[in-house]
């Protein structure tokens, strides 16, 4: 474990999302998961707000999503179902980003707990229109005395 937490702290996570970038666009000559193009663009975004550490957390969690769904994308589609040419180089950009998006996900981690926070879901509060923690305050107290 020692191993890979060096290995995601020299290449950083925006080097990482560089590189799924550039794969992903490769991968993109032929089809392939439509989802990972605008998730790389978030992801650099996220990384470079410094304002609040939602967006980055956000990101994490959606790069997590996307290995299931292309774990289910290539079950579909592993075959060449529709024939094209360039499926395969297509193909292999999108299987390295596959395997390097584990990492990814853990430069994340990594960075949120630099950033002083942690990857959890937090709480209700923390959800976008919610109030805050302690929002509500008591208008009147039936056991008042200013109220009887």
């Amino acid at each position: 474990m020692d191993v890979i937490r060096q290995l995601v702290q020299q290449a950083n996570l925006a080097s990482l999302l560089g590189l799924h970038l550039a794969l992903s666009l490769f991968g993109a000559i032929a089809s392939n998961p439509t989802y990972n193009i605008p998730i790389f663009f978030f992801g650099f975004w996220a990384y470079n707000y410094h304002e609040s550490n939602s967006p980055l957390k956000t990101f994490t969690g959606i790069l997590g999503l996307s290995i299931v769904l292309d774990l289910i994308w290539f079950y579909l589609h592993t075959g060449n179902p529709q024939g094209e040419s360039g499926f395969g180089f297509a193909l292999f950009f999108n299987y390295i980003s596959f395997f390097v998006k584990p990492l990814s996900v853990y430069a994340g981690i990594i960075q949120l707990q630099e950033r002083g926070d942690s990857f959890s879901a937090g709480n209700w509060s923390e959800a976008p229109g919610a109030f805050p923690s302690g929002g509500y305050q008591n208008v009147r107290d039936a056991d008042s005395s200013e109220f009887a």
